[in-house]
C-alpha cells in the first residue's frame, strides 16, 4: 500500500467576517501560480500524462464551490496526490512534476471561483523591512 505524507497549507482558517486572504492563504496561493507557471514552462510531448492528470483532478475539484474550501482541501490532499501518482510517472527529484500538477489544478479551480470578481481580497506582496536609522546596529571604532 501506498502512503502519501502530504501536510500542505496547514493552518488555514476561512475570515469570516473580512473577506481578506490570510498570510498562509495568500503564500498558499502565489505557490499555486508558480506551480502553474512551471508546468506550462515544461509543457512537453512527454507531459501529457502531467496534463491529463491535471484535468481529472480539476473535475474533482469542482464538488468545492466556495473558494475557502480549497485551502482547507488542499491541507488534506493525500487521496488528490495519490490519484496524481497514479497518473504520472515518477521522475528524479529535480524532474518530479506531481505537486506541480497537484497546485495547478487547484490554481484553476480557484480561478474558475473567483472569475465573476466575487473572490477574498489578495493581500499585497510584503514590502522590503528596512530598519529605521535610529535601531540599526552602529558599527563600533
Amino acid at each position: 500500500m501506498l502512503e502519501v505524507s502530504t501536510a500542505m497549507s496547514l493552518a488555514h482558517t476561512p475570515a469570516s467576517t473580512n473577506d481578506r486572504l490570510t498570510r498562509v492563504q495568500q503564500l498558499t496561493l502565489n505557490t499555486w501560480r508558480l506551480a502553474a507557471a512551471k508546468l506550462e514552462r515544461e509543457q512537453q510531448s512527454e507531459t501529457a500524462l502531467e496534463q491529463a492528470a491535471v484535468h481529472a483532478l480539476l473535475a474533482i475539484l469542482r464538488d468545492v464551490r466556495v473558494p475557502w474550501e480549497l485551502f482547507v482541501r488542499h491541507a488534506h490532499a493525500g487521496p488528490d496526490f495519490v490519484l496524481i501518482r497514479s497518473l504520472v510517472q515518477k521522475r528524479t527529484r529535480e524532474e518530479d512534476l506531481a505537486h506541480d500538477v497537484l497546485d495547478t489544478a487547484f490554481l484553476l479551480r480557484w480561478n474558475e471561483l473567483v472569475a465573476d470578481g466575487s473572490g477574498p481580497e489578495e493581500l499585497p506582496p510584503l514590502g522590503s523591512t528596512r530598519v529605521p536609522p535610529d535601531c540599526a546596529p552602529r558599527a563600533s571604532h
